[in-house]
C-alpha cells in the first residue's frame, strides 16, 4: 500500500474485524478466524515461494523496500511471531469472554 497507494484484501479485511471487536458482534470470531486463515495461507505461500526460489538462484532472492535490503530470516521470524500472537489472542479465553453476549 505504501508504494502503489492501493488497498488489498488483507488491508481492507481488518476493517470489518475492528468494527466487530468494537461493537462486540456475534460474528466477530468467525471473521477473525477467516482473516487469520488468509494471513496464515499467505505467509505459507510466500515462504514456500521464497524457499523454492532460493533453491534455484540463491543470489537473486532478496527483498528491497524503498532502497533498503531487508534480511529474509528475521522478517519471517517477525511475521510468524505476529501471526502466532494473533492466533493466541483469537483462541484465548479473554477474547471469548469479551465477545460473549452476557458481557454486553
Amino acid at each position: 500500500m505504501t508504494t502503489f497507494y492501493a488497498f488489498d484484501l488483507l488491508t481492507l479485511g481488518v476493517l470489518p474485524l475492528l468494527f466487530g471487536i468494537l461493537t462486540r458482534a456475534a460474528w466477530t470470531k468467525v471473521v477473525l478466524f477467516v482473516y487469520l486463515g488468509l494471513q496464515t495461507i499467505g505467509l505459507a505461500a510466500m515462504s514456500t515461494t521464497a524457499i523454492i526460489a532460493y533453491q534455484i538462484t540463491p543470489e537473486d532472492v532478496n527483498l528491497v523496500f524503498q532502497g533498503y535490503n531487508i534480511p529474509l530470516i528475521p522478517l519471517w521470524l517477525v511475521l510468524v511471531s505476529l501471526i502466532g500472537f494473533q492466533w493466541w489472542v483469537g483462541v484465548s479465553k479473554v477474547m471469548t469472554q469479551y465477545l460473549s453476549p452476557k458481557n454486553r
